[in-house]
């Protein structure tokens, strides 16, 4: 992860991971639903956790619950205190970015991508954490923890073979870039969908495949 984590314990970050690999509940549902009904899910739900950030961010009370029931799992700048502006914690962005994906890019290819950066995300992260000796520059990231997203991104990617592998694995490349680079951008929602544009102009380009975007809103 490109964010800070000096003050996060490992075991902390090992339940945030552990979350992050439950949530792979998402690409296996947009998969069975199918684009409309997944899309409408996705987007309820995203509204509901940017309804729960935003009321937390002036509500006491809310802030409170959600610090009693989440904050163990949370990074210090998930948790900022009321009054200070709303913040979007992992979780929110992770809906965010599934939506995002559904509406934008056909699930053939949407799907692959999610699974793909959920596993190679919590990779990095543990693998960063445990062994990780030489970071990017200033960067909290490291090459141990960039090797992990790559390695594991690229066995992902190999179990998806409706996918052009060519074009999956530069995806795979580009993505563990765009995660360990600082944006304003969460990279929930930056890093799936830098590797599903990847993915969908590679093929398009090279595989002859049609290039379906906004395949959401033709549901």
């Amino acid at each position: 992860m490109a964010s800070s984590t000096s003050d996060f314990s490992y075991s902390a970050e090992l339940g945030r991971k552990t979350l992050h690999l439950l949530a792979l509940v998402i690409p296996l549902g947009m998969w069975l639903l199918g684009t409309p009904q997944a899309l409408y899910v996705l987007s309820f739900g995203a509204g509901i956790a940017i309804g729960a950030d935003v009321v937390r961010a002036y509500w006491p009370w809310c802030n409170d619950w959600i610090r009693t029931l989440f904050g163990p799992l949370m990074r210090d700048e998930e948790l900022p205190a009321v009054g200070t502006g709303v913040t979007f914690n992992g979780a929110t962005c992770v809906l965010v970015g599934a939506a995002l994906l559904t509406l934008i890019f056909p699930l053939r290819v949407a799907v692959p991508v999610l699974t793909m950066t959920m596993l190679a995300d919590a990779a990095a992260a543990l693998v960063g954490r445990r062994v990780g000796r030489h970071p990017w520059g200033s960067l909290s990231a490291t090459v141990e923890g960039s090797s992990a997203f790559v390695a594991t991104g690229l066995a992902i990617m190999a179990l998806f073979p409706a996918l052009a592998f060519g074009p999956a694995a530069v995806a795979v490349l580009v993505a563990a870039v765009v995660e360990v680079l600082p944006m304003p951008v969460n990279d929930n929602i930056r890093v799936p969908l830098a590797a599903a544009m990847v993915v969908a102009l590679g093929e398009a380009l090279f595989f002859d495949q049609p290039l379906h975007l906004f395949a959401g809103l033709a549901g």
